[in-house]
């Protein structure tokens, strides 16, 4: 399940849509976003199911997101980053939110920050969040055991038109449970 609400000025990957939100993350690293996304737009949101399989409370970080933030000028104390509000859900209707501190350094509880390495082309696993880049998450975090639907919201509404706002590559989960 896949429900996209775009903002305005968004839109950019919507011909592929669903499709480019799932599967690996095709990150460039610290140089350039990667361009296998899909643009919210501003203000604009994303909802993303994973069939029957349900994301669990394990050992650290549950799921990663991934965006396509890079270091402006090669300046890691210069991060162009679009952030996202991230929730998550069990029945798609009553959410809980991360926290999101977008005006800290670095910005806590937020995605879209932390540039993408994952490149299942360049054979950089999304699941080893040590080295896949991305933000990542921990349902322990908010108290919740499970959740089946995970939610990001624009906060910034950066860009413009087709590809304003957060920018989803994709969301790995790590500790899952299938049906």
């Amino acid at each position: 399940m896949a429900a996209f609400d775009p903002g305005d000025d968004g839109g950019f990957g919507s011909d592929r849509f669903p499709e480019i939100v799932y599967g690996e993350p095709l990150g460039s690293g610290t140089t350039s976003g990667g361009l296998d996304v899909l643009s919210l737009g501003r203000g604009g949101s994303i909802v993303l199911g994973f069939g029957g399989n349900t994301i669990v409370d394990g050992e650290g970080p549950d799921f990663v997101v991934f965006e396509n933030p890079f270091f402006a000028a090669g300046d890691p104390n210069n991060v162009y980053a679009e952030l996202g509000e991230v929730s998550v859900s069990m029945d798609g209707e009553s959410w809980s939110v991360f926290p999101c501190a977008e005006d800290a350094e670095p910005p806590a509880g937020c995605a879209g920050f932390s540039p993408v390495f994952a490149n299942g082309d360049l054979g950089i696993s999304s699941l080893d969040p040590a080295v896949s880049g991305g933000d990542a998450f921990d349902l322990a975090e908010l108290g919740v055991s499970e959740a089946r639907f995970v939610r990001i919201r624009d906060l910034q509404g950066i860009g413009a038109e087709p590809n304003a706002g957060f920018d989803l590559d994709a969301i790995s989960v790590l500790h899952a449970k299938v049906p």
